[in-house]
């Protein structure tokens, strides 16, 4: 996809995001079906990224960033909790890099919230 057809997208679904609902969660920016976002909260996957493609959500991942600092939004890093008898955060990269993980649960919201 044209990087300029990926901008358009993520621009959209996050100004979508943050009429529907007040923040932009880059989990939840219509990348995953609900049951997708289900399987996750279950650990029925052992990672997101086995179900989205890779290089595609970096490239959104990079673009939620720059639109966030340029919409003066600010990140509130969040923790995710399975729905599992241990309550074990969900792993939403392969690696486990600590970075990555956090960008994936760090949701975007408006600097007066």
């Amino acid at each position: 996809m044209p990087s300029t057809q990926m901008e358009s997208r993520v621009t959209e679904a996050a100004e979508a995001a943050l009429d529907e609902q007040g923040f932009v969660d880059p989990i939840g920016m219509g990348r995953l079906t609900p049951a997708g976002i289900e399987d996750r909260r279950r650990a029925r996957m052992p990672y997101l990224e086995k179900i989205v493609d890779l290089g595609k959500l970096s490239s959104a991942l990079l673009i939620l960033r720059r639109r966030a600092q340029a919409r003066e939004l600010r990140p509130s890093e969040i923790v995710h909790l399975s729905r599992t008898r241990d309550r074990r955060p969900p792993c939403f990269s392969k690696s486990g890099d600590r970075g990555l993980e956090r960008a994936y649960r760090t949701p975007w919201v408006p600097a007066r919230r």
